[in-house]
């Protein structure tokens, strides 16, 4: 169900966005990845992704310059915060700053689907409500 969302993997190699990239695969779901903020800015108008998986440092900036970008996108995007420490105040602050989720490897089948489920309905749902206003 979930092979209908396209996801954009923001990540610099890491091992964690790796097994992500993996566990995705295992879930049907299409995956591309970029490195840099830079790049998310130039492709998330051209390939208009579901889901933005992103790491938490980058080349050229961090997880919340990913949220930025999507917020500022013209078609709805959510943003996940990936990391592969636990660390509290980081969850927190993503939420609070936007993202629609955090998660943390290992990336187990049930819970990685209800996440990239729950949140790729979220964008579709706010995707038609454009629509429909659009067409009003």
């Amino acid at each position: 169900m979930n092979n209908r969302f396209f996801v954009l993997l923001v990540h610099d190699h890491s091992d964690a966005l790796e097994s992500l990239k993996l566990a995705l695969k295992d879930l049907s779901v299409e995956t591309y990845s970029v490195q840099t903020v830079a790049e998310t800015k130039r492709l998330l108008p051209q390939t208009q992704p579901h889901l933005v998986f992103t790491d938490t440092s980058l080349p050229d900036g961090s997880w919340a310059d990913v949220i930025k970008l999507a917020e500022k996108a013209s078609t709805p995007v959510n943003v996940i915060v990936v990391s592969a420490n636990k660390d509290a105040k980081l969850y927190i602050s993503a939420l609070e700053r936007g993202a629609f989720d955090f998660v943390l490897p290992p990336f187990e089948h049930d819970a990685l689907d209800y996440v990239v489920h729950s949140a790729g309905e979220d964008v579709s749902h706010r995707r038609r409500a454009l629509l429909r206003a659009a067409a009003d």
